[in-house]
């Protein structure tokens, strides 16, 4: 059965990176996350970037990670969904993400998204996440905790020895 990853980044001891750190405590531990495909695709979006599927390694000591089996099909549809995203270049959204944090009505723009609703967005198109799911409102500690409750029961691969930065935008 194929297999997910799903990082979850946490900037408790991040030096720096106070974005990273309000929106961690507005709903802890969690600031940002990522899905990594088999091939080692992520898919991501960043603070002033979109989406992009690109292949990288999560060595952090700051990352968490949830690993999910699903059916093939399931997997190829999220991988298409994760492709087509990029392809549009959708883009980040820094009212969508606040909106999440604090529960605002407001009228999103449909072309934008943020790292959380992106990725229950790919998880959703899967099957693995209801279909019912505002995923507009999903922050990235809400994603852990939606993910967790269906976890395989598969260890996540050990840590690369390399460090990687979880997000694009510190202040």
């Amino acid at each position: 059965m194929p297999k997910l990853c799903m990082w979850f980044y946490n900037p408790q001891s991040d030096a720096s990176g106070i974005v990273n750190k309000l929106v961690s405590r507005l709903d802890p531990p969690y600031c940002h996350c990522e899905l990594q495909f088999q091939d080692g695709a992520a898919c991501s979006i960043y603070m002033g970037s979109k989406v992009a599927l690109k292949t990288r390694t999560f060595s952090s000591n700051h990352y968490d990670a949830v690993v999910l089996e699903c059916e093939k099909p399931a997997y190829d549809r999220m991988r298409q969904t994760a492709q087509a995203l990029a392809d549009r270049e959708v883009g980040f959204s820094t009212l969508r993400m606040t909106a999440s944090l604090v529960w605002l009505p407001t009228a999103l723009p449909e072309d934008t998204t943020f790292c959380s609703e992106l990725c229950a967005d790919v998880l959703q198109s899967g099957g693995l996440l209801v279909p019912s799911l505002d995923t507009a409102k999903v922050t990235p500690s809400g994603l852990h905790r939606l993910v967790s409750e269906r976890q395989a029961l598969v260890p996540a691969a050990p840590p690369q020895p390399t460090r990687s930065v979880a997000i694009g935008f510190r202040v």
